[in-house]
């Protein structure tokens, strides 16, 4: 997929415009990350591009230190949370005649899937970062997500 400047300018008219904070779009080898406001530029990544990435506007790499997934300031040390990584509509099981892949009470290892965001048609299973059990579970199935927002309350164990 090649991406004229033009395109480029007027997709970012058109966030600046919308009530979206966050967009992340990927397709194939175009991948395309824009944070307003807070955020601290844009994340661009196009193999063969038509345009000079170097004209694009703060052009950085936004992953910072701790990553999506951070840990819940509490007075509990041993909570966690599950942060979304992406924006997308948030689905607990992965398909409708599914059983959920966590509930209240699960007890889930590093690596074990915890929900399924969707984003532009693709369904991108979340996993766990962390051994513990599902203390909370803060979103709700078709629930549009933010990128950073929290997803679920794990209590961390060894």
């Amino acid at each position: 997929m090649k991406l004229k400047m033009d395109e480029l300018r007027e997709i970012i008219e058109i966030i600046e415009e919308a009530k979206i904070d966050v967009l992340q779009l990927e397709k194939g080898d175009f991948k395309l990350y824009y944070q307003k406001d807070g955020g601290k530029g844009i994340l661009l990544n196009q193999k063969e591009a038509s345009f000079d990435p170097s004209a694009a506007a703060a052009e950085e790499d936004l992953t910072d230190e701790a990553g999506p997934q951070k840990e819940q300031e509490t007075e509990d040390d041993a909570l966690h949370q599950i942060t979304s990584p992406m924006i997308g509509a948030f689905y607990s099981r992965p398909n409708p005649d599914a059983d959920p892949f966590v509930q209240v009470g699960s007890n889930i290892s590093e690596n074990d899937p915890v929900c399924v965001l969707e984003a532009m048609k693709l369904l991108n299973e979340i996993t766990s970062d962390v051994n513990g059990e599902i203390v909370e579970i803060l979103a709700e199935d078709g629930e549009i997500i933010e990128f950073g927002q929290p997803l679920f309350t794990v209590r961390v164990s060894e």
